[in-house]
C-alpha cells in the first residue's frame, strides 16, 4: 500500500511485506482506512522493539571503517548495540552468552533469523575466521548497513529481506539463531513461531523470548513463554537447555535434521 509505504516509520520495510500484509488486510475490513490501520498495526508488532527512528546507518559503517582493529570495532558495536532496545539489553551478559549457546566448537555457519542489530555481537562469538554468517530481517536500510558492516567483523556473510511468516530462507546453518523472534510471529498467526523453528535447516536452534515489556514491567512473560516452549518442546522431542539472563529467556535447541 501507497500509503503506508509513505509513512516515513514504515519507509524502509520490505515492499512487499507491505503488499502481503495489505492484501490481507484489504480481504478483512470492508473501508480502506481500516485497511490501513489493521496494516500499519500488523507492521508494528512486526518490527516490535524499533522506535520509528531513522537510524544513521552511514555514520555507523563509517565508525567501524576508521576503527583500526578488532578491538576498536567491538567497542563501536557495543555503542551501537545500545542505541536499540532488545540489543541493549542483552549487552551485559554478550561475554558469556554465545560461549554457552554455541558450546565449545564455535559454529562455521550460522543463521540469524529477525536479527535486527544482534550481527553487532559477532566479535563475541569466538566464531573462525572463515565463518559465513547469514542475517535477514524485514528492514531494507538495516540489511544495507549489515551487508558492509559483516565483514568488517572477521566473517563472510551477508544479510538479506525476509518475510518469516510467508517463506524461510533456503539456507543450511551449524546454528540459527531466532531472538525475540516467535512472540512477533505468533503474534501475525497463531503457530507461526513454532512452524518457523520446525522448518529451519539447522542441528541447533536458539531461541529466546523477553520476560519483560519495554518499559521493564514484569507482567507474567517468563512463565508465559516457558509454558509455550515446555510445550512446543515436549511435542517435537526436544530438551532445551534454559539460559536466564535478566531480561530475556534462552533455550538452546539440538536436533537430529
Amino acid at each position: 500500500m501507497a500509503i503506508v509505504q509513505a509513512s516515513a516509520r514504515y519507509r524502509s520495510i520490505d515492499p512487499r511485506l507491505i503488499e502481503r500484509v495489505g492484501r490481507e488486510a484489504l480481504q478483512r475490513y470492508p473501508s480502506l482506512k481500516a485497511a490501513v490501520k489493521a496494516t500499519k498495526t500488523a507492521l508494528h508488532q512486526m518490527i516490535g522493539a524499533y522506535d520509528g527512528r531513522a537510524l544513521p546507518y552511514s555514520q555507523w559503517l563509517e565508525q567501524l571503517r576508521q576503527a583500526p582493529d578488532m578491538a576498536a570495532r567491538a567497542a563501536v558495536c557495543r555503542r551501537l548495540m545500545a542505541e536499540h532496545a532488545s540489543t541493549r539489553e542483552r549487552l551485559p551478559a554478550l561475554t558469556d552468552l554465545y560461549p554457552a549457546c554455541f558450546g565449545a566448537q564455535p559454529p562455521q555457519r550460522v543463521l540469524d533469523l529477525g536479527c535486527g542489530l544482534n550481527p553487532l555481537a559477532i566479535p563475541w562469538m569466538n566464531l573462525p575466521p572463515h565463518a559465513c554468517y547469514i542475517a535477514c530481517d524485514i528492514d531494507t536500510a538495516l540489511c544495507a548497513f549489515l551487508n558492509a558492516a559483516i565483514p568488517l567483523l572477521g566473517v563472510h556473510g551477508e544479510a538479506g529481506i525476509c518475510d518469516l511468516t510467508a517463506s524461510l530462507p533456503p539456507v543450511v546453518a551449524d546454528v540459527a539463531l531466532a531472538l525475540k523472534v516467535v512472540p512477533l510471529l505468533e503474534q501475525q498467526r497463531r503457530g507461526a513461531g513454532a512452524d518457523l523453528l520446525r522448518a529451519i535447516q539447522a542441528p541447533r536452534l536458539i531461541v529466546s523470548f523477553p520476560t519483560r515489556s519495554l518499559g521493564g514491567r514484569n507482567v507474567g512473560m517468563a512463565t508465559t513463554y516457558r509454558g509455550y516452549m515446555t510445550a512446543l518442546a515436549a511435542a517435537e522431542g526436544w530438551s532445551p537447555q534454559v539460559i536466564e539472563l535478566p531480561n530475556e529467556l534462552v533455550f538452546v535447541i539440538d536436533r537430529n535434521v
